[in-house]
């Protein structure tokens, strides 16, 4: 279903068109144009061209979204029409917000990011074991990452764009709720190579401690998050339930209510960002701190940008700064 956005600079306005994106349809993803559509549009707006790091706090005002002019053709995902259902409208709106982003790319490149990777609204339920007849509901807003920017590297597991949520604590869900979080973790070797590397989705794995079930809204699962200016794409997202009988299924980004049994796992694998810039224009001492940390492996550093690590975790591991300037040199010339 194709999102499309066309920014046309004219004066002191700039009008965005979003003619040609999909129809809207029969299912919850259609997004209304006032509160997610609008909303969507003015921040990254104004998130890329009033960048707080450099022009500080200015505070929310008609000043910022009256020069900003949106078109959506009615019946569309984006101006859907009465009574199309709206209620899984967040993670498309995310969409939407990257697609703007992509479109600014080619007038302020240096002020952009690649490609996000999405978050997704996991609502775990179920009956409360020890009384039947109550019922308990957990809301997890799972974080996605950021693509990389001219000069940083992409936030790792974290809301994006228009999203402003928090995690649960771990300790929080496991002391009211019949559920365990056996892992919590950043994703490895899933870092998108740049100049500056995207940033890494996170991994989850919840144990249903009593019958109950989750129903998921996102994005994310085919389309893996764009590289910019030479940096690779990121990686999709997965999600999984093992349920507890050697059988492992995967499940698409959006679902209604599946049910899970008692000792099922729920898995959830977050996407990372895209890559921005030349993965060999990269400081060859950051792709080493990335393999000290575990962000990605020594045969992940030298294939995708031509650095050279020698030595484990064991004995320690050794930058080659010679090697690395030697191999980068054969690379670069083909």
């Amino acid at each position: 279903l194709p999102l499309c956005v066309t920014l046309r600079v004219k004066g002191d306005e700039m009008e965005v068109d979003l003619t040609g994106t999909a129809k809207q349809l029969d299912k919850p993803i259609n997004m209304p144009f006032t509160g997610t559509v609008d909303c969507a549009i003015w921040l990254t707006i104004r998130s890329i061209l009033l960048d707080s790091k450099i022009h500080g706090f200015i505070p929310q005002n008609t000043g910022l979204i009256n020069p900003i002019k949106i078109y959506a053709p009615p019946g569309c995902l984006a101006n859907p029409i009465f009574p199309a259902p709206t209620i899984a409208r967040f993670c498309p709106g995310n969409q939407l917000a990257d697609t703007v982003m992509k479109a600014l790319a080619q007038a302020a490149p240096e002020k952009v990011s690649a490609g996000i990777g999405n978050l997704k609204v996991i609502s775990f339920s179920g009956a409360r074991p020890e009384d039947a007849s109550k019922y308990w509901v957990h809301m997890e807003i799972f974080e996605g990452a950021y693509g990389g920017r001219c000069g940083m590297d992409g936030m790792d597991a974290i809301d994006t764009l228009y999203a402003n949520t928090r995690n649960n604590p771990i300790e929080d869900i496991e002391s009211h709720l019949p559920l365990r979080v056996n892992k919590y973790e950043l994703r490895e070797n899933a870092a998108a190579a740049g100049q500056w590397r995207g940033g890494l989705g996170s991994v989850r794995e919840f144990t249903y401690l009593a019958d109950g079930g989750a129903s998921v809204e996102g994005e994310g699962h085919i389309y893996k998050p764009w590289g910019f200016d030479g940096g690779s794409e990121g990686e999709t997202a997965l999600l999984q339930l093992d349920d507890g009988a050697g059988n492992l299924v995967d499940m698409p980004s959006k679902m209604p209510y599946k049910p899970a049994r008692k000792g099922s796992k729920f898995i959830a694998v977050g996407p990372a960002g895209g890559g921005y810039g030349d993965p060999l224009l990269r400081d060859p001492k950051k792709v080493f701190d990335d393999v000290q940390d575990e962000y990605i492996s020594k045969e992940m550093a030298l294939e995708q940008y031509g650095v050279v690590v020698t030595g484990g975790r064991e004995e320690g591991f050794s930058l080659d700064e010679e090697q690395t300037k030697q191999n980068r040199e054969k690379l670069r010339n083909g």
